[in-house]
């Protein structure tokens, strides 16, 4: 069984590129060298890639000694660990980590704490080496992140840090096994990386040639996409989103107009220059870069090198107002046009990120506390697109439920409850800041034993409205007749009053648990009054007075949406 279960699961392993190296044909990431197949004592029988199992245990292929035949099982990782192979990845992981910060001390230092460049390593050498080199003064004045991107993404190499994360002269290569030739391997590591630097040393001398404004033109030629025009239309129309956010943001988060206007025209002019073409990740601090030499002011230029922030879901967001306000632009126009050109996400396909563009709006909004209409904004991007919509309400009711699809998933990776986050989805869009506060107050208040009873009357409430359209209107007391009803009345109007206090002061756990106080008298009013009756005066009164309670309580969250906890 195991003979033939063996060469199936080595041929299901899949590689991002594979190799064939003899006359079978036979694909893997490597060419085999060995195969160590044993069930006990007794070799398994396995025949593949031109190779025969045996009990031998191969180390290094440079650097062990000959191989070492295997009589028992559990000494296999041993003897591959004196050959220089450090089989197991969690040791192999641990072993590269010490390793460079033993390496980083002479340089006073730690190596950049690359989560992803960590992994590959860990999984590109059998026993890794770190071996310290150093970068040349005139290097060092060249963009830091541009040097980083080029040790880490082009050679695999560590940047060497301070504690305070400041690139020192140094980095660090990392070889696979022991020998005494490191100066050697430390020269060849340099040569490469001079190399390289000297490249982007030449790159960035061609982009100063110019400024930033002059390339604007360019932009003309380089599409965005067929429906939705060139480069310098989507900046366009990115300027004008920013002007109307930043208009609306005048009363509560006063930004510098002139300075957003003037970095919003510069905002995609690095697209053209060499270095984000030949490094496109760094787009947007490369405009940053040329910006401050261009002479402009550290709003604009920051603005421009935080144009695209957050760049991931844990990466930070803009840190000023202009920043932030220039960002939410940019997504909100991508957002926009790519439903207007009928670009939308389904299922893993989102070729333009608009998913992490959703999200990355949401997160400015929330940790930047903008009270911005996301719904009356999106409207807007959606109004200037070059494709209209003959349904533009049903464009923007779709744009409006993926966006808040999103919001949606970032609550519930927070640990809120998803019913939680669907009572409030109404009006979220509108101030999410506020929407968020909604959120942890109805969380807060969920606690009291009295909540979820009370949620199961509201329900009950809501549904006899939704079942008799109740019209919204408010009761007049002198036309309820019950003394059930009465009492509902008038501890409804005392508690929405102390709500209304609260939730004006953003207090929105005490505006719902002045709210709760309102059971007792629910329960009586259920209990002791006949909604539907025959007199239709007085059923329209009664209609009202529940659509008043489920108006109060829905400023903070819609209990309808509460599920019961399971007993």
């Amino acid at each position: 069984m195991f003979a033939a279960l063996i060469p199936e699961l080595l041929k299901s392993l899949q590689f991002p590129k594979f190799m064939t190296w003899e006359e079978t044909n036979f694909k893997f990431g490597r060419p085999l060298r060995a195969i160590t197949a044993l069930l006990g004592d007794k070799v398994i029988p396995v025949t593949l890639g031109g190779i025969k199992s045996g009990r031998e245990v191969h180390g290094h292929p440079v650097l062990a000694k000959k191989p070492v035949a295997l009589k028992d099982i559990s000494k296999h990782a041993g003897i591959l660990r004196q050959g220089l192979v450090l089989a197991d990845p969690v040791e192999r992981r641990e072993y590269l980590l010490k390793a460079l910060a033993q390496a980083a001390k002479p340089a006073h230092g730690i190596s950049d704490p690359d989560e992803e460049l960590i992994d590959e390593t860990t999984f590109m050498v059998e026993h890794p080496v770190p071996v310290l080199g150093k970068l040349r003064d005139e290097h060092m004045v060249l963009p830091h992140a541009l040097l980083k991107l080029v040790m880490k993404k082009q050679l695999k190499f560590f940047p060497v840090v301070s504690t305070e994360g400041v690139l020192r002269p140094n980095f660090i290569g990392v070889r696979d096994g022991l020998s005494s030739g490191n100066e050697l391997v430390r020269e060849g590591y340099q040569r490469v990386l001079e190399a390289r630097f000297n490249d982007a040393a030449f790159f960035v001398g061609r982009d100063s040639s110019s400024t930033l404004e002059s390339k604007l033109g360019q932009l003309e030629r380089v599409t965005y996409q067929k429906a939705l025009g060139s480069m310098s239309a989507k900046a366009a129309r990115v300027a004008e989103i920013a002007q109307f956010i930043g208009a609306k943001l005048r009363q509560t988060s006063p930004v510098d107009e002139t300075a957003l206007a003037r970095a919003a025209k510069l905002a995609y002019a690095d697209l053209v220059t060499d270095v984000v073409k030949e490094f496109p990740e760094l787009q947007g601090h490369m405009g940053g870069v040329y910006a401050r030499k261009d002479g402009e002011s550290e709003k604009v230029s920051l603005a421009v090198e935080q144009f695209y922030y957050p760049i991931a879901a844990k990466t930070p967001v803009p840190t000023t107002a202009e920043g932030c306000v220039l960002s939410l632009a940019g997504k909100l126009d991508s957002l926009a046009g790519c439903f207007a050109a009928g670009l939308i996400p389904s299922g893993s396909a989102d070729p333009f990120a608009l998913r992490r563009q959703a999200l990355g709006a949401i997160r400015i909004l929330l940790e930047k506390q903008l009270p911005i209409d996301l719904e009356e904004a999106m409207k807007h991007a959606l109004s200037i697109q070059p494709v209209k919509s003959p349904e533009p309400a049903k464009l923007e009711a779709q744009l409006s439920d993926f966006v808040w699809g999103r919001a949606q998933s970032f609550f519930e990776d927070m640990k809120y409850a998803v019913d939680e986050v669907r009572s409030i989805k109404h009006g979220a869009l509108k101030d999410l800041p506020n929407a968020f506060r909604r959120l942890a107050a109805l969380k807060a208040v969920r606690r009291d034993p009295a909540f979820e009873p009370l949620a199961a009357a509201f329900k009950r409430a809501s549904n006899i409205l939704k079942q008799n359209k109740g019209d919204g209107s408010s009761p007049e007391r002198a036309l309820l007749k019950e003394p059930a009803e009465l009492e509902l009345y008038d501890a409804l109007v005392s508690a929405e009053g102390a709500a209304n206090d609260r939730i004006v002061q953003g207090d929105f756990e005490g505006g719902l648990k002045s709210l709760v106080g309102v059971k007792p008298h629910l329960d009586k009013f259920f209990d002791g009054v006949m909604v539907m009756v025959e007199d239709e005066s007085l059923k329209r009164q009664r209609l009202a007075l529940l659509s008043k309670l489920v108006r109060a309580f829905r400023r903070v969250a819609d209990l309808s949406e509460i599920q019961a906890s399971a007993s």
